[in-house]
């Protein structure tokens, strides 16, 4: 990792130089070169209050699709309350590690002397994959004030992890349908253990970038995080209002019989706002309440489902293991067949919505250790594991246009054209509409004028 390393000794320079401020700002600028002619471009958005003689934070954000307008929009809202400058990569996406540190370390060299920022408040944040190399990166440097973890946790390699050397701030925000949602709770206890700040927002959603209102109240903590460390000042004022709304959460839930979520809510005012007045009578209240039933049927009513949830993930994960390896499942992917039937069958109308979400989160985590499995298998040529990748593809969801469109993908990327307009033409056939999103797909872009992709768009 010497480019990183080298990356981290430019910080300390302020200067602004050789970048043009957009004609308007509050407006998304798309394709910026990160040098004169080159291919690796980078989507901007300046706050509406930005200006070049006054330092402003900034947000690097990872998208795993490397799409730069779909990875700032969530930030829009915060980056106008807080002035924060976003800059999102187009082309650092899933994959391996070391080309999209690579393209990392050259997007960051061309953005921190080209605009006026803060270089006490920079920020990290992906999605996905993307969200693993943001949280990388931070590991790796010195650098990082904070972390917006979005749909996952940490790098799947140990050796990236945090430490009690890492000192950032961490932001994780997940969907209550997100396969990774027990990941992040996995990822809060490492947090725990290591006494590094950290905040947890959940939201209504399944694995996608998180609503702007839920991004917001994650640059919230931020600013409290910063405003904790002497980088920015807040006044009192608004610490007691943010305060007061706290506390009216808090009610609200304790009144509607949601005990452990005003529990959060109460602790969050003791561990945000420990200078202020008044609020020592939160720790009493939180004792009560922790005392009494409904509390405790709460928590073990979710330590249940995550016990159970962890035991059915890894029945099904153990027999992928097993599986691929092999290249092939001895009963013709029976076994899969009545496991999915049944989970699908005892949790998919549960009386309980957290074993619904469970059921959901499982499945859905079958197809992404599928599909990711299969774009792996095909970029280190193991044809066989890749196949049996896709085959399992087509007994978890037959008839999904998006698993079709992305088994083209990844055979459009590895250059196998047959393969790849085989399953274009059964995403159309399962009721994929937008022929213009497929011609714009760029792993097509070698496919685009033959004679087999025109004809079978025609066909549909």
């Amino acid at each position: 990792m010497k480019y990183l390393v080298f990356f981290w000794c430019l910080f300390g320079c302020s200067l602004v130089i050789s970048q043009e401020l957009p004609s308007s700002l509050g407006v998304l600028k798309d394709s910026i070169e990160i040098s004169p002619g080159s291919p690796e471009t980078y989507t901007l958005y300046l706050p509406s209050t930005y200006k070049e003689e006054t330092i402003s934070p900034i947000v690097f954000i990872f998208d795993p699709a490397a799409r730069g307008k779909a990875g700032i929009t969530p930030f829009i809202e915060a980056s106008e309350k807080y002035n924060y400058i976003l800059i999102c990569s187009n082309n650092a996406k899933n994959g391996p590690y070391a080309p999209n540190l690579q393209i990392a370390d050259r997007l960051f060299k061309s953005v921190l002397p080209s605009y006026a920022i803060d270089e006490q408040r920079i920020y990290i944040a992906g999605f996905s994959g993307g969200s693993r190399l943001a949280a990388t990166i931070a590991v790796l440097s010195n650098s990082i004030q904070g972390v917006i973890a979005c749909g996952a946790g940490f790098s799947r390699n140990p050796l990236y992890f945090p430490t009690a050397r890492n000192s950032f701030s961490y932001v994780g925000i997940v969907g209550y349908r997100d396969m990774n949602y027990r990941e992040m709770h996995k990822t809060k206890e490492w947090l725990t253990n290591l006494q590094l700040p950290y905040e947890m927002l959940f939201f209504q959603g399944e694995h996608q970038w998180p609503p702007s209102e839920v991004m917001v109240k994650a640059f919230d903590w931020l600013q409290l995080q910063a405003h904790s460390k002497g980088l920015v000042e807040i006044a009192n004022e608004e610490l007691s209002a943010m305060v007061d709304e706290t506390l009216i959460a808090a009610i609200t839930h304790e009144q509607e019989g949601r005990l452990h979520s005003a529990v959060v809510a109460y602790e969050n005012i003791l561990n945000n706002f420990s200078d202020q007045e008044g609020i020592d009578s939160l720790y009493k209240k939180i004792k009560i309440l922790k005392r009494q039933k409904a509390y405790k049927k709460t928590l073990a009513s979710e330590k249940k489902v995550a016990v159970l949830e962890d035991t059915l993930s890894g029945r099904f994960v153990n027999r992928f293991n097993e599986e691929v390896f092999k290249g092939g499942s001895d009963d013709d992917f029976d076994w899969w067949r009545q496991n999915l039937k049944m989970l699908r069958k005892k949790y998919s109308t549960h009386e309980q919505e957290a074993y619904q979400n469970m059921g959901f989160r499982i499945e859905r985590q079958i197809f992404a250790v599928s599909i990711e499995s299969f774009g792996g298998f095909l970029r280190e040529g193991k044809e066989k594991e890749a196949t049996y990748a896709k085959d399992l593809l087509m007994v978890v969801s037959p008839k999904s246009p998006f698993v079709h469109y992305q088994l083209a993908r990844g055979y459009a990327r590895n250059n196998l054209p047959i393969k790849a307009i085989e399953h274009i033409e059964q995403a159309l056939q399962c009721g994929l509409k937008d022929k213009e999103f497929l011609r714009n797909t760029k792993e097509f872009n070698s496919l685009r004028t033959t004679k087999e992709f025109i004809r079978v768009l025609k066909g549909y």
